[in-house]
């Protein structure tokens, strides 16, 4: 509470009771008592007044979310910081990889060999989407279909 730890309250205290004396100090204590629970009184009217005039129910959980020390500069530069979304590199669907392995497709192909040397893997083209770059970097001419290779399986060991 402000700062204030016991041993400071024990001496402001003693302060007062030496500088008020004993005879005016249950007089000052009794008049701060009045005044803490007036304002209080009046708080509560003012909570009391503000559910009245919303139609709403406020609790007093949300009235201590008006805390002053939330509005710290510092925090909320730092929440707006943690908040803000990562901007987007580019809007293509594709990874650059893909892009990569475009530009080695030749017009007619009809696989690819994706993955590294230990596991090549052989891809065909016509099984990859329609926008795909890949397939679009194979596509013949004005055809634009890709020729069938027999076989089942779309993806070859």
């Amino acid at each position: 509470m402000f700062g204030l730890t016991f041993e400071k309250l024990f001496l402001v205290v003693l302060l007062a009771g030496f500088l008020l004396g004993p005879h005016r100090l249950p007089a000052y204590a009794r008049e701060l008592g009045r005044t803490v629970r007036s304002f209080r009184d009046l708080v509560e009217a003012q909570r009391a007044r503000a559910e009245s005039g919303t139609g709403a129910d406020v609790l007093r959980r949300e009235w201590q979310d008006f805390d002053p020390r939330a509005y710290d500069p510092r925090r909320v530069v730092r929440d707006a910081l943690a908040d803000r979304p990562a901007p987007a590199a580019y809007a293509d669907p594709h990874p650059p990889e893909v892009h990569a392995q475009a530009a080695t497709v030749r017009p007619g192909q009809t696989h690819l060999v994706v993955g590294d040397a230990a596991h090549p893997r052989r891809v065909r083209l016509d099984t990859l989407a329609a926008d795909d770059p890949r397939r679009l970097a194979a596509t013949l001419g004005d055809s634009g279909s890709l020729p069938s290779p027999p076989g089942p399986s779309p993806v070859v060991p």
